[in-house]
């Protein structure tokens, strides 16, 4: 399901991106010398056609590549067992977008040197590797643990109603949430923020008809394939959760979403 309300990999990448935006001297310094050893160019055109590429891919390969994965998550989604945020897309949106970056780098540099694309590709695709490999690293390497947590403890809820028919006429139960609490030594909520978790089981598991969303917030922010993170400021005893259905008006669908409910989550004492 893509909607316009969603979120999907290739938004935390590119943010990612912009985060460690001082690797683009590590990068313009390997692709530099990747150009002088492999094309043969003098060490000023070398760093002339890296600077060069890399202000295109920057300011616009990335963009453009962010928003072009929508149209792999429209096919893919389809497919993998945990819709926008499986693994496999994971991976997909690093190759696809430094694939892709690096295409719109060779097209600009071809433009201004007159060189071949298939000459250029290579040397310009060493540095983007590095920089695209470092952010996967930071991603799956990183951890959200607080350094004074001391140990963690879980808040259950129970979602009044549980059980729903969907527009499409098929099923949807929600079964176990749960909010994670970090606590230090004296028993003190370290959480910034608090994650809502919600599983749930669905008659269809192919297609996406609806969307959890917190009652106070405007966008939904994704969902995956019976899993649903809501993030809050707060930790609240009831929490007001709205079912948001596909519109099974033809034509419309995602464009025009129809409230069906309001889905309390009562914390369990």
């Amino acid at each position: 399901m893509i909607s316009l309300n969603m979120i999907w990999p290739a938004i935390y990448v590119y943010d990612e991106i912009w985060r460690f935006w001082f690797l683009v001297f590590a990068t313009i310094t390997i692709e530099t010398i990747a150009i002088k050893m492999i094309l043969k160019y003098t060490w000023t055109k070398s760093f002339l056609s890296s600077i060069i590429g890399n202000l295109v891919s920057g300011l616009v390969g990335t963009f453009v590549m962010m928003w072009a994965m929508l149209f792999w998550h429209l096919i893919a989604d389809n497919f993998v067992p945990n819709a926008t945020f499986d693994i496999i897309n994971w991976i997909a949106t690093y190759i696809l977008m430094c694939l892709g970056s690096v295409f719109i780098e060779t097209v600009t540099v071809s433009l201004i040197f007159k060189d071949s694309l298939k000459r250029l590709f290579i040397p310009l695709l060493v540095g983007n590797l590095m920089t695209y490999g470092f952010i996967a690293y930071t991603r799956t390497t990183k951890t959200n643990k607080d350094p004074d947590e001391a140990k963690t403890e879980e808040v259950f809820y129970k979602s009044i109603p549980n059980r729903f028919f969907l527009l499409d006429s098929t099923s949807l139960d929600i079964y176990s949430s749960k909010i994670d609490l970090s606590l230090d030594k004296n028993d003190q909520i370290l959480n910034e923020n608090y994650n809502l978790q919600i599983r749930f089981d669905k008659e269809n598991p192919k297609h996406f008809q609806f969307e959890l969303r917190y009652i106070d917030n405007e966008y939904a922010g994704g969902i995956q394939d019976g899993y649903k993170s809501i993030k809050l400021n707060e930790l609240r005893d009831t929490i007001n959760v709205i079912l948001e259905q596909k519109n099974p008006k033809k034509g419309v669908g995602w464009k025009e979403p129809i409230v069906t409910d309001t889905i309390k989550f009562i914390r369990v004492r």
